[in-house]
């Protein structure tokens, strides 16, 4: 499994064995993780959204901007990729956790939580959509997981979750080729 997480989250998860942690929070390390041939990705973004607390994400919008398919097509997958399906949510048992639908937007730190309002979305980012799409055009199945914070306040996160989630991830995504083998 790769693991890219904002540098801003610290060390809160350790490379180990099948485990690779990336410092790097772009495109370009998620494809070269591709190029390697990792087909799981554990991706985390900081949200803003109605409720604080942890949200692993089902299914995304991405209205504003560009994003990593735009442009030449990138070696590692199709021209026009079925990106249906390409979140991994997996059940962790415990703790404030709760999946639903991220909507990206150009800045996080400019948005009030109309857009919460104005469109069907549990969250919003600024980052990590492209990640995941790059991820997914390269045929990868990819845990979306976000930090999220309201807009009346900032909260203190138990990062510790990440190592619970990373355990579920690996036990699913086995089951997943075991079963499609």
């Amino acid at each position: 499994m790769y693991v890219v997480l904002p540098r801003g989250w610290g060390d809160v998860v350790s490379s180990r064995d099948g485990i690779f942690v990336c410092n790097e929070y772009s495109v370009e390390v998620v494809r070269k993780g591709l190029e390697a041939g990792e087909n799981t990705f554990l991706i985390g973004a900081d949200a803003l959204s109605e409720s604080a607390g942890w949200l692993l994400v089902k299914d995304h919008l991405a209205l504003f901007g560009t994003g990593s398919l735009v442009g030449p097509n990138h070696p590692s997958g199709p021209r026009f990729p079925n990106l249906r399906g390409m979140y991994i949510v997996p059940t962790v048992q415990g703790g404030s956790v709760r999946s639903g639908v991220v909507m990206k937007v150009p800045d996080i730190r400019f948005s009030t939580g109309a857009e919460l309002r104005a469109f069907p979305c549990d969250a919003l980012v600024s980052s990590g959509i492209d990640l995941a799409v790059a991820a997914a055009h390269g045929g990868a199945g990819v845990v979306f997981v976000l930090n999220c914070i309201t807009p009346a306040g900032r909260s203190k996160s138990d990062f510790s979750f990440l190592n619970t989630l990373i355990q579920e991830t690996e036990e699913v995504r086995s089951s997943e080729l075991q079963r499609n083998h």
